[in-house]
């Protein structure tokens, strides 16, 4: 099985452009066709339809996809399982949790897997959830904590649980006093954004948004202002930031949170034991434990 020529296919199909995926996979227009080309012979069947507006693909393209990611999957279990030898117990746990997620249970989840598992060959990786789900579908990532899961046959989906973000403000101390012109507004998930809206039409004409948490914080570190942050990652930042406080009388916002892995995987015992320790400090994490 050539790796390269299963990777430049699902490039090609997310990219639909072969001058795009060469770029992307820092190789030339011709690697890429030539590529492609050798998987279709290898397949006996055309993959895309080659035009000028870009590559799209045929209905065997679409539906090669899930045989594609098990192949990867297959192989990346099988070279990971081979080189776990070299381990000081023989496993590896690779885990992904989505940006958000990780300023706030990631080093807690991480402490207490040290304390049941002191040689485990661990990796951890914060990315966006998109990512997250190739790495698992692929087989690079064992488990993925993320808000908002794709639904593939391969993938095992299950809800953990909900984090809770707060309202947090360098000058107002309740929801009357705020100044919108200095909120700083997150784009998190759909899901987040309609419940904001819903709850909160007076921040209809926010002149500031950024793509992450981390944005915001370093927005509020820089010139003070409001966000809706991760209630853990609130409490932290507190110590950093003195004038940050809670605003009481804002709404909570609770975002589900799920976990992904690969059905080859859902019942690896070390998985599951992984698994449940996210839903134990999101359970800890929750808004009853702080009132």
């Amino acid at each position: 099985m050539d790796r390269d020529l299963l990777l430049t296919y699902l490039d090609v199909l997310e990219t639909r452009n072969f001058n795009r995926s060469a770029d992307r996979m820092n190789v030339t227009q011709s690697t890429v066709s030539a590529r492609i080309r050798q998987l279709e012979n290898n397949l006996g069947a055309r993959l895309f339809e080659r035009g000028r507006g870009g590559a799209e693909p045929t209905a065997a393209g679409r539906h090669f996809e899930t045989h594609c990611r098990s192949l990867l999957a297959a192989w990346s279990l099988a070279r990971r399982e081979m080189s776990a030898g070299g381990t000081p117990n023989g496993r590896k746990l690779r885990v992904s949790v989505q940006f958000t997620l990780s300023r706030s249970i990631l080093l807690p989840w991480m402490l207490r897997m040290r304390e049941m598992h002191p040689k485990l060959d661990l990796y951890l990786e914060a990315n966006f959830s998109q990512q997250i789900q190739r790495d698992v579908l692929s087989g690079e990532t064992d488990a993925g904590i993320v808000f908002a899961p794709q639904l593939f046959p391969d993938v095992q989906v299950r809800e953990l649980g909900r984090t809770d973000f707060v309202l947090a403000s360098t000058h107002a101390d309740t929801l009357g006093q705020m100044d919108w012109n200095r909120y700083v507004r997150v784009a998190y998930t759909s899901y987040f954004e309609r419940q904001h809206d819903d709850l909160l039409p007076a921040s209809s004409g926010v002149i500031t948004s950024v793509g992450s948490d981390d944005l915001a914080i370093q927005v509020l570190k820089a010139q003070g202002g409001s966000a809706y942050l991760p209630r853990l990652a609130v409490n932290a930042l507190t110590q950093e930031m003195p004038a940050l406080h809670v605003v009481p009388d804002a709404p909570v916002i609770a975002l589900p949170v799920y976990s992904i892995c690969h059905v080859r995987k859902k019942s690896d015992p070390l998985i599951t034991s992984a698994v449940a320790m996210f839903r134990d400090l999101l359970a800890d994490s929750s808004i009853d434990k702080f009132d």
